[in-house]
């Protein structure tokens, strides 16, 4: 069955902005959206994960690389790589975690 998904703008109303917007059995999504220079400190997941960018910049750094994402980019991570996150714009993008 489909299922539509509205996400806001969450920027117009605070700064960082991390909110699950969907989850099943298989899969969950998350919306994160940061201000310009906002970021998430060093972590991992316990599952492999898809990130999607919506919109604007966003530097991911994952075992020593670094990663420059933009619109439509998309980036996998296999389960438990340490990555950490900085906005390099305002950014809006969405995290896929597999089960």
């Amino acid at each position: 069955m489909a299922k539509l998904i509205h996400t806001d703008n969450e920027l117009i109303k605070k700064e960082k902005s991390i909110k699950k917007i969907f989850g099943s059995e298989r899969s969950n999504i998350v919306n994160i959206q940061l201000k310009t220079g906002e970021g998430i400190p060093e972590h991992d997941s316990k599952d492999p994960i898809f990130i999607i960018v919506r919109s604007g910049t966003v530097k991911f750094i994952c075992s020593d690389e670094e990663y420059t994402l933009q619109n439509s980019d998309i980036l996998f991570m296999e389960a438990e790589e340490l990555h950490s996150v900085e906005a390099v714009t305002d950014t809006d993008f969405l995290v896929v975690f597999l089960k």
